[in-house]
């Protein structure tokens, strides 16, 4: 015999006993489908969850606050600095070997309306350094750029939210605004931060806000000698976020004259210590389902060693036939063993069929969809055909090792 013959050998006694076979493959099937949805679950977690990090624009960030004192002594020593000023980004960035960029802002609550709608908001005086510091790049229009600051010009940034609550669905690009008494013109829409996993006051007031130049904010509204609500620092050395933080507090420390009125939030570590959770978190989960799905294949590969004793039991006279005519102990051997490994691959590609089936309608369910995990499937596979391997080779011994003329009389 030949492998295209052992082959379709292999199939026929498998469609002679499609109910049997059926029955002996479910578990194979469940293992397959359930590695398959498993991974593809998992992935489609992993990216939703990193995406909604992404999101959040915290990754190498740090906020540098105003810090207020804890005694008397420690009230007359700040009475003697003017707070976080624009020219302690400069500070920042003069003395920087990790700090990448920085970004100051003055928050203010202010009355903004349009004809037939008065809202109070959150107004962000920023500069241009604070869409990329905290990756917000508009979804209409654009940011403040460094000639808005130079023409303290009036125009704004209204959050996603706002943006529907002042002008509903019409386009707001190029229309006005009033902030505090004074008329704005929109020039840039912020994104959607709606975020499934963290509901955060800041993206609420940022999606309520507005932002406006920094020079424009202070020119208009809360004068040039107002101290800074905080400023955004960034930094790409993400294994050194302890350096960083030590870097900034030095540059601010020498800047204020030794006066500590400032602290120094870690948020950045703060991040990657969540990552590492929901990484921790994940891997648990895939030890979890890995072993559902390998005990189903393990009792798939146990009723595919059954049925394979069963069969040759049945087709004794076959066997011995076969043998008395000219066929090999190897050729026998392989035949049962392809009947062994055609059966395990014939469950995995209907569970790979079912799991992807699956996939395809969980994804809807998904924002950014759930993608097929290949790696997930291919492996699914090589596990049934090493299962139909490893408990094909007893039967298949057996078959090969019988005498002719005892097997036919069997």
């Amino acid at each position: 015999m030949n492998l295209p013959e052992i082959l379709t050998g292999g199939i026929i006694e498998i469609w002679h006993h499609k109910l049997r076979a059926f029955l002996t493959l479910i578990g194979i099937i469940l293992g397959c489908l359930s590695i398959i949805f498993m991974t593809s679950m998992l992935n489609g977690i992993i990216l939703t969850l990193w995406k909604g990090f992404d999101q959040l624009g915290f990754d190498g960030v740090m906020y540098v606050v105003a810090r207020q004192p804890k005694d008397s002594v420690e009230r007359a020593r700040f009475a003697t600095s003017y707070g976080l000023r624009e020219r302690d980004v400069d500070v920042l960035l003069s003395r920087r070997e990790l700090v990448t960029a920085a970004a100051p802002v003055q928050e203010n609550r202010l009355a903004a309306s349009t004809p037939g709608s008065r809202r109070e908001v959150s107004v962000l005086g920023v500069t241009p350094e604070f869409a990329p510091v905290r990756r917000r790049p508009v979804a209409l229009g654009r940011f403040v750029t460094d000639n808005d600051m130079q023409r303290f010009a009036r125009v704004c940034v209204v959050g996603h939210r706002l943006r529907l609550r002042l002008f509903g669905t019409a386009d707001p690009l190029g229309r006005e605004l009033e902030l505090g008494g004074e008329r704005f013109k929109v020039v840039g829409v912020g994104q959607d931060l709606t975020n499934n996993f963290v509901d955060d006051d800041d993206f609420i007031r940022e999606m309520e806000g507005v932002f406006i130049p920094l020079a424009t904010m202070r020119k208009y509204f809360t004068g040039a000698e107002a101290p800074l609500s905080y400023i955004a620092v960034k930094t790409t050395a993400q294994d050194e976020l302890g350096n960083v933080q030590a870097e900034i507090a030095a540059a601010l420390k020498v800047a204020h004259h030794g006066v500590g009125d400032f602290k120094v939030e870690n948020i950045a570590q703060d991040i990657v210590r969540s990552r590492g959770e929901v990484k921790t978190v994940v891997r648990n989960w895939q030890i979890v389902l890995g072993t559902i799905a390998g005990i189903a294949l393990l009792v798939g590969g146990i009723g595919l060693f059954s049925v394979m004793i069963i069969s040759i039991n049945e087709r004794l006279y076959e066997i011995g036939m076969r043998k008395a005519i000219g066929a090999t102990d190897l050729e026998i051997f392989l035949q049962f063993l392809m009947e062994s490994v055609t059966l395990a691959l014939t469950g995995a590609l209907i569970g790979v069929g079912l799991g992807l089936a699956v996939v395809m309608i969980m994804s809807s369910f998904f924002a950014n969809g759930l993608p097929v995990d290949w790696p997930g499937v291919t492996g699914a596979v090589g596990v049934a055909v090493t299962l139909g391997v490893l408990f094909g080779l007893y039967p298949a011994l057996k078959a090969a090792r019988m005498q002719p003329v005892a097997a036919m009389r069997g």
